[in-house]
């Protein structure tokens, strides 16, 4: 339960061997790598060793699996629920090269068809645009090239319905000489004409036309009537859908390749990591520099790996005031807990104090407190343990330790509602007495908050109170451990004490301000120290002393347990009063369950999320900001991270 003590590791590995040395660091699972070429900066490194370069199509193949795998999506998805659990395969079977390669293969084919398919598509869409242009025409029973001749002219042409009426045109053609207009339809934007007119009054008739909005429009390389092109352009439109739906059927019979698209997946997006960490390194003709963290419990582990691929390599301690990136241990029970930490920060390596075993019984007792259902409680951890048996979510990863903290809070609001009684709020009592007649409901073990609300208010500040104390007292214990005894005692020491005075008041008032006195003297001697001068010492002590009100403003912040666990309380029991409205009959029944789910349902979603986020705050300002140095880095090893296939570890 602390933070992991870790080594830097030095090594030169030979280039020949690149690959395969961090494919087997990357198997273990606990070397950091951080990039060397950053030395290149300096003028001696600069000298004898270069950026390293290798150009790989692993990006570009990744992208090819993607592609088909979007398309298999598309068209043949798969039968797979919101929380299906990932596909289980050995570590032999994640690494065969033959099933990637094999998936590939079939991955360029799917795309190749999913190409042929966005042809089809483009090309009915050309199709549909030529046939709609058409589509007005098709009353016109002659072909829409029809040549002119010596004496006459045979014009298609449209003017914008907005524009003159096709009356009014039709009359200004027949005035103009001799010429026929005929309107053939007519849509939302244009009207649609064909002009016949003799060759000799050709330019009259057309300046006449034109300046009422009227324009020519042609049929380039097309024969024959609008009608017959129309049906042309439908028997086209046809063969392209059944060309396209055959293509798609092809991808649909891929279907069954889609599992191997995906491991192959994960197996090149781990190796386009291990490129990103290459092309990171510094690098002679025949050597790389690789520059990283390991925790020292590997270090054999990792010696056995550089010495069998024929590294040069050294382990070193963090120098003073290094900051080492930082990997937290903790036992199955506060490992959920973790998650919550790391919303706020990583504590520093240097301050050696991991937070989480002295935040997770806080963090605990607050949840349940807040929400204080046993119905609640039953709710939130059955739903928990579900979603974590049913996704089976990678260990350590996000999602696990958010459902197994939700699964350990939903056990804390149920142990809260069984102290104070309540049930969905007190639906038990509400159903028997409004709805059966029958006077029962559930007693609380401890006191009702709703009835008692002072002794909810005591105890929030008990807790907080304590949790201050220990936050002082860790800062303390950290303090110590550097070797700053005299701080500790200055800085926390007197602190605590003046603060255990105020509850030693309740049972002996002499005693308690003897106490408090104590402490307070401690504060305004010792909180000014750095300045030599005794008086400007005093006065820096007493401006100190004012920060007495800090720790009682933080005190009393813990009074939040009151309101959530009240608030959570009322809203339920508004609902099940909503839902007895009905009365002791069968709609009274129908509408209390349906009032019942609704509300109740709607109370747990925003209690949750409330409770999360005034639990969070507690631990975050009131408890973490009396001792916590943030700012770490995480440790992120170089490790085999899937998204679509789970990696089972085999039996030695």
């Amino acid at each position: 339960m602390t933070i992991v003590a870790m080594s830097k590791l030095l090594a030169i590995a030979p280039k020949n061997n690149r690959r395969l040395l961090l494919k087997e660091l990357t198997q273990r699972g606990c070397v950091e790598i951080d990039s060397s070429a950053e030395h290149l900066t300096e003028e001696e490194w600069a000298e004898v060793a270069e950026r390293f370069e290798d150009l790989t199509d692993v990006d570009r193949r990744l992208g090819t699996l993607s592609s088909a795998r979007e398309l298999l999506d598309r068209y043949a998805p798969s039968k797979s629920g919101f929380l299906s659990a990932r596909r289980q395969i050995s570590e032999q079977e994640f690494l065969n090269e033959t099933i990637v390669k094999e998936a590939q293969a079939e991955a360029e084919l799917v795309n190749d068809w999913g190409r042929q398919s966005t042809a089809c598509a483009a090309e009915a869409v050309r199709l549909a645009a030529r046939k709609a242009a058409l589509i007005p025409w098709q009353s016109l029973d002659i072909s829409l090239n029809a040549p002119s001749g010596k004496y006459y002219h045979i014009l298609l042409g449209v003017s914008p319905v907005a524009g003159t009426a096709a009356q009014e045109l039709l009359d200004a053609a027949a005035a103009a000489g001799p010429a026929e207009l005929q309107l053939i339809g007519s849509d939302r934007e244009q009207h649609y004409y064909c002009l016949i007119l003799h060759a000799k009054f050709y330019d009259e008739v057309m300046d006449g036309l034109k300046s009422k909005g009227f324009s020519v429009v042609s049929f380039k390389d097309t024969e024959g009537t609008a009608a017959e092109n129309i049906s042309n352009l439908d028997t086209q439109l046809r063969e392209v859908e059944e060309k396209r739906q055959e293509i798609i059927n092809h991808i649909k019979e891929a279907g069954d390749k889609k599992a191997a698209i995906e491991q192959a997946i994960d197996v090149l997006t781990i190796e386009s990591k291990r490129d990103q960490v290459l092309s990171g390194l510094a690098a002679t003709k025949q050597t790389l520099y690789l520059e990283g963290w390991t925790p020292k419990s590997c270090e054999s582990a990792v010696a056995e790996v550089l010495e069998r691929f024929g590294c040069a390599y050294q382990f070193l301690s963090p120098e003073k005031g290094e900051e080492a990136p930082v990997l937290l241990t903790n036992n199955k029970y506060v490992e959920p807990f973790t998650m919550v930490t790391e919303l706020y920060s990583m504590p520093t390596y240097t301050s050696g104090l991991d937070p989480n075993p002295f935040m997770a019984p806080f963090y605990f007792i607050f949840f349940g407190l807040m929400m204080a259902d046993m119905g609640y409680g039953l709710v939130i951890a059955f739903a928990a343990h579900y979603i974590i048996k049913k996704s089976r979510p990678d260990p350590g990863s996000i999602k696990e330790r958010l459902m197994k903290l939700m699964l350990y809070c939903g056990i804390s609001t149920f142990l809260w509602g069984l102290l104070f009684g309540g049930f969905f709020g007190d639906a038990v009592s509400a159903f028997s007495t409004k709805i059966l007649g029958i006077d029962f409901g559930l007693r609380p073990l401890l006191f009702d908050p709703l009835g008692e609300p002072m002794n909810l208010f005591i105890m929030a500040l008990a807790f907080g109170f304590i949790q201050t104390l220990l936050g002082l007292g860790l800062n303390a214990y950290k303090m110590i451990k550097h070797g700053q005894v005299a701080d500790a005692v200055f800085d926390s020491g007197f602190w605590m004490l003046l603060l255990l005075g105020v509850p030693l008041c309740v049972v002996n008032v002499n005693a308690g301000l003897s106490v408090m006195g104590a402490g307070a003297l401690g504060v305004v001697l010792f909180a000014g120290r750095e300045n030599k001068n005794p008086l400007r010492r005093i006065v820096g002590g007493l401006g100190s002393l004012y920060g007495v009100t800090g720790y009682l403003s933080d005190i009393l912040s813990y009074s939040r347990l009151l309101a959530l666990s009240l608030s959570g309380a009322v809203i339920a029991q508004v609902m099940n009063t909503m839902g007895s409205l009905g009365g002791r009959s069968i709609i009274g029944v129908i509408a209390f369950f349906v009032v019942f789910v609704i509300g109740h349902v709607f109370n747990v979603a925003i209690n949750i999320i409330g409770t999360f986020v005034h639990t969070s705050r507690l631990q975050f300002i009131e408890f973490f900001g009396k001792f916590f140095d943030s700012g770490g880095k995480p440790f992120t090893p170089l490790f085999n991270k899937t998204k679509y296939v789970e990696i089972t570890k085999e039996a030695h």
